[in-house]
């Protein structure tokens, strides 16, 4: 409708849908996205089939990796290389960040691996292997939606590392849902690679109160090897000048400290997978509990007025 003046009234323009505005594009695509996905989950074989070779393929990968020399897995075996040295009371550290068998991890990793140097190596991989393993099925909820992550390309490279990335991912995910007992999960993650402690920001007290009483017997577990502390605390102080062969930290530092701002869980996760000291290129597994928590989020907010619309008046 036209006004004297000549100008359209804003309820006339084109787009406008009533005195709650048009939706927001970002819902819109949320939504064509839920849909399609819906679609799919509607043909039953077409997932499953999807999943299937997924998780062959990122099977076949780990196989074709492990016959050309990744096995036994490389940080795996630090690890245990490191509990034998405390064993025979011998330097467990002494090397630097992307070092070879370097031990980076902070003392209190060294006392937990000690049983499982009493055990072979290459059983000692499996294990660690499956736990990731389960650590992905835990993050996506279901073996189908682990399959269909496992395509992407660097799920199947952090397990190949040995690398405890998706262990990490499973307690920042726990600590984004504030799952019991997730504060003491988050404090043993953040004794080896620092940010999984940013979740406390989005925690509540009794996280915070787990965290702090699973550091203390952490770090009582160590009162026999007091000597290890300075030894590590030297690791990491020589570990700054050398130059990084991944992204940055310092790089990664605004991106960290926006997520943080936006203050919701997910971003939070995200920032705590962001803020990882070394970042490689198998280190976006830890994006993954930040983009269950959105997804899961998203969808709530999404499915909640249809609902309600459909509940009885």
């Amino acid at each position: 409708m036209m006004t004297g003046n000549g100008i359209r009234r804003r309820s006339d323009r084109v787009g406008a849908v009533g005195p709650s505005g048009p939706p927001r594009r970002r819902d819109r695509a949320v939504t064509c996205i839920i849909a399609t996905s819906n679609w799919v989950g509607s043909q039953p074989w077409v997932l499953r089939a999807i999943a299937v070779a997924g998780a062959f393929v990122a099977a076949g990968q780990v196989i074709t990796w492990s016959t050309m020399g990744a096995w036994p897995f490389h940080d795996t075996a630090s690890s245990w290389i490191a509990a034998i040295h405390l064993r025979d009371n011998a330097p467990v550290y002494g090397g630097s960040v992307g070092g070879f068998l370097a031990e980076l991890y902070a003392p209190p990793w060294a006392v937990l691996y000690l049983p499982a140097s009493f055990i072979p190596l290459d059983v000692v991989c499996a294990i660690q292997l499956a736990a990731q393993v389960m650590a992905l099925r835990y993050i996506a909820g279901s073996w189908r939606n682990a399959s269909l992550v496992a395509w992407l390309p660097f799920v199947p490279r952090e397990l190949v590392t040995g690398n405890v990335d998706l262990l990490m991912a499973a307690a920042i995910y726990a600590g984004a849902r504030r799952v019991r007992w997730s504060g003491g999960a988050l404090a043993l993650f953040a004794l080896a690679k620092f940010s999984p402690a940013l979740m406390l920001l989005s925690g509540d007290r009794r996280q915070a109160r787990d965290f702090a009483i699973t550091l203390v017997i952490l770090g009582a577990a160590t009162l026999p090897w007091l000597g290890l502390w300075p030894a590590w605390i030297a690791t990491m102080t020589a570990s700054l000048a050398v130059p990084s062969q991944g992204v940055p930290l310092l790089p990664r530092v605004p991106l960290v400290l926006l997520l943080l701002m936006v203050r919701r869980p997910w971003a939070t996760a995200l920032a705590a997978g962001i803020a990882t000291p070394a970042f490689w290129f198998h280190s976006p597994v830890l994006f993954l509990p930040g983009v269950r928590v959105w997804w899961q989020a998203k969808s709530d907010r999404i499915s909640a007025p249809s609902a309600r619309q459909g509940s009885p008046s």
